[in-house]
């Protein structure tokens, strides 16, 4: 059987709420300490050097976060995550104290956010502010030694595109959804090094349709909210091809779930056991920056200035996938600067951004491909192009 856990919450919480110390000392002192008491999970993980503490209740959150991070006892503890489920009377809800860098998860268990708005976060607000490394929301992959970061918003085929690489004989893989940057501008060659924060990728488990090798590993892994049930289907685009006749329901094929039922159902894959350790890379010199829209009409290729990146990640335009906002914003335009949903307001500083990206495509060349007017096969080939330019 599946090891496959359905949450209450699928999708991002709605209600973020920042709060100053003496608000966060009352959780500390009040709430927190009774629904710790039955069971406590504790565990520390080490992000680019700052320690990242996560205490929880929720059995599953606690798996996912260990199978996810590089943990280490030793580190001091700058980020706390706190995560509590079965609170009377309290909706879903993110607390957040900036001055502390500690969020407090309320009946929640959904895993995402863990990862993202607890974990991503609030380390890289402090590795930005105290030691100039950027993070980008990106997947990124290492090519005979080059680097390339594939920068979009969901939807957009950028952990396919980053799928593509990592099968390419000289391909290794970072990661699929974050990386930090450091400017490095001594001899012989300026360069930018990106380094992977993730031991682990938690992905969405649709990638098994574009991918069918995936199925066997995704069933030795752990999976949220994948469909158990062909009644609980939720993907209207595979309902209907079924009802065509266009392909059949798997299902129908005697399999027991479908990993592309729901479009956020997710699985925590240890990077090693795709292709194997000699695979994976954790750091590499990052030589090209790709930003990927689905824009039908679209121009299929744009190289562009630094400005013009700059602009594009400025806006932060998409449209919001299933599990990605509230559902009555699924398929509606929306935007999301830098593409970047991990950091609070508080910690998204717009001028530093600017600053970061100018310093990065400075030093880096971008372009812009729109996978909606090519095959995967055209716009990976784009990719490989521009990147065998690249010195």
């Amino acid at each position: 059987m599946l090891d496959n856990y359905i949450t209450h919450e699928k999708s991002r919480v709605k209600v973020n709420k920042i709060i100053n110390k003496g608000q966060l000392d009352k959780l500390l002192t009040g709430i927190i300490p009774e629904f710790l008491k039955p069971e406590t999970y504790r565990a520390k993980a080490n992000l680019n050097g700052v320690g990242v503490e996560f205490i929880t209740n929720n059995i599953h959150q606690f798996e996912f976060w260990r199978e996810n991070w590089f943990l280490s006892e030793d580190i001091p503890s700058r980020v706390f995550l706190y995560s509590l489920d079965g609170v009377d009377g309290i909706d879903p809800t993110i607390y957040y104290c900036p001055e502390r860098h500690t969020s407090i998860f309320i009946n929640y268990d959904y895993y995402g956010q863990c990862k993202s708005r607890g974990t991503l976060g609030p380390s890289s607000a402090i590795l930005a502010e105290e030691f100039g490394i950027h993070s980008i929301h990106g997947a990124c992959a290492d090519i005979k030694g080059k680097g390339v970061v594939l920068i979009a918003p969901t939807g957009t085929g950028k952990t396919t595109q980053s799928f593509k690489m990592f099968l390419n004989p000289k391909g290794r893989i970072l990661g699929d959804d974050w990386i930090y940057i450091s400017f490095h501008e001594g001899n012989p060659k300026p360069a930018v090094i990106a380094t992977q924060p993730e031991k682990s990728l938690y992905i969405r488990t649709e990638n098994e349709k574009d991918f069918s090798w995936l199925r066997p590993i995704f069933d030795k892994c752990k999976c949220e909210n994948v469909v158990m049930e062909k009644n609980s289907c939720e993907n209207p685009n595979c309902l209907e091809g079924c009802k065509a006749g266009k392909r059949k329901c798997v299902f129908d094929e005697n399999k027991e779930w479908c990993y592309y039922a729901f479009g956020n159902s997710r699985v925590m894959v240890p990077r090693e056991i795709l292709l194997g350790s000699e695979k994976v890379v954790n750091k590499t010199r990052l030589n090209l920056v790709v930003l990927l829209e689905r824009v039908p009409g679209n121009t299929a290729e744009v190289i562009l200035k630094p400005d013009e990146a700059i602009e594009v990640l400025r806006k932060g335009e998409l449209m919001v996938r299933p599990g990605a906002g509230p559902k009555e914003m699924w398929g509606k335009m929306d935007s999301e600067p830098w593409y970047n949903p991990y950091p609070y307001k508080v910690d998204l500083n717009d001028k530093l951004q600017e600053s970061y990206f100018s310093h990065l495509f400075s030093m880096v060349p971008c372009i812009k491909l729109n996978t909606a007017t090519q095959t995967i096969e055209e716009t990976h080939k784009r990719i490989m192009t521009a990147l065998k330019k690249c010195s």
